[in-house]
């Protein structure tokens, strides 16, 4: 199971991965997007810029870095149970 998506922002696309995890308080599908969006969606005091953002962020499980979101599933997944376990 894997989907692939945009999520747009201030007029930019983001890239999104859906993946499936299997690991304790995170089963089942799970929204990972870009450190990009993350960055663009807060301030430098560490507020949301906007509801918009808070929103976007609430759907959002995981931030990977922006060379990683195309990864082979496998190797995304294991990075995302390195970094949340």
């Amino acid at each position: 199971m894997e989907e692939k998506g945009l999520l747009k922002f201030d007029g930019k696309e983001y890239p999104t991965r859906l993946i499936a995890l299997d690991i304790p308080d995170y089963r089942g599908e799970q929204l990972l997007s870009v450190n990009q969006l993350d960055v663009a969606l807060m301030t430098r005091g560490g507020c949301y810029v906007s509801e918009e953002a808070r929103a976007i962020d609430e759907e959002v499980f995981f931030y990977v870095p922006d060379k990683m979101i195309d990864a082979e599933e496998n190797i995304l997944i294991q990075y995302v149970k390195d970094m949340v376990a």
